[in-house]
């Protein structure tokens, strides 16, 4: 192979401080720390239930207007546009309307 070639290579050469991804051959690196946490003092949820209880409520009591009243009205529209339109559509709504089939 001829010199130029490994130069161009994807490779890294021997000289490199940072080796190739995954390659373990070196020594080890200098400057660089890791942190761990002991398994004993890590808690994956620790009372997610109760915090999520009474902090979803506090958070939904204070959005209730901003949704719950749009709900309401849609649904009170709702109801009184399908009870007028079964009237309508029945036999005393057609004599009330004039209207005969």
């Amino acid at each position: 192979m001829r010199p130029t070639i490994a130069r161009l290579s994807d490779m890294p050469g021997p000289k490199v401080y940072n080796l190739w991804w995954g390659d373990k051959s070196g020594g080890t690196q200098r400057g660089i720390v890791q942190y761990t946490i002991s398994p004993y003092q890590t808690k994956a949820a620790p009372h997610w239930l109760k915090s999520y209880v009474f902090n979803g409520y506090r958070r939904i009591s204070g959005e209730i207007l901003f949704f719950g009243i749009p709900m309401v009205l849609g649904y009170g529209v709702y109801t009184w546009a399908k009870r007028h339109d079964e009237y309508q559509n029945s036999k005393a709504g057609h004599i009330a309307s004039g209207e005969h089939h």
